[in-house]
């Protein structure tokens, strides 16, 4: 089904309203009345869109993760020719797309919301697709997934809090190697 345009100039107002907002208060100081305000429309045009302002970052929410499982999927981590830096590079990418709503996001420590979803879904995806490949057991696969998941998250949420004198392309490629080839191939690169 194709959205017409103005409901999604309208949608759009209101995500950049958002985003505009996140720079200067956190998620639950924004009201819909200032939210409208400043995405210059109305409030019964915000609520003909949106249900309330946790329905906008449901949606925002669902976004990224349809975009992150996108890119998930695409990866096999058990094939030997398994790029990794590709896989981080696509992360960028869809960094780059929402480059200031991610900055906002961490700036204002309203990440929280997001980043137990996308935490959630890196760990579901390595879970579902390679636990059967492991030897592992369960519950120490978890801490594994756990462990992964969240440090890929902290690494790019330090890199938004930083002076970004690092590229987001070394970033991935610190990510990567972290993650697929452990702490002692940094410090070998390093040597």
């Amino acid at each position: 089904m194709k959205t017409d345009r103005r409901i999604k100039k309208t949608q759009q107002s209101i995500r950049q309203a958002l985003i505009s907002l996140l720079s200067v208060k956190g998620r639950s100081q924004i009201t819909v009345k200032e939210l409208s305000e400043v995405a210059n429309i109305n409030r019964k045009t915000f609520y003909s869109h949106y249900a309330n302002i946790d329905d906008v970052f449901d949606v925002i929410e669902d976004e990224i993760l349809d975009k992150l499982l996108f890119i998930l999927e695409r990866y096999d981590f058990f094939d030997s020719t398994l790029d990794i830096h590709s896989l981080f590079n696509s992360l960028n990418e869809v960094i780059y797309e929402d480059f200031d709503l991610y900055e906002k996001l961490v700036h204002s420590e309203s990440h929280d919301f997001l980043l137990i979803k996308v935490k959630q879904v890196l760990k579901s995806t390595i879970s579902d697709k390679y636990a059967s490949k492991c030897l592992q057991e369960t519950e120490m696969f978890n801490f594994y997934t756990e462990y992964i998941a969240s440090g890929i998250m902290s690494l790019y949420i330090e890199w938004f809090k930083s002076d970004k004198s690092v590229s987001l392309e070394q970033l991935g490629i610190a990510a990567g190697i972290i993650s697929f080839s452990g702490f002692s191939a940094v410090i070998e690169q390093l040597k």
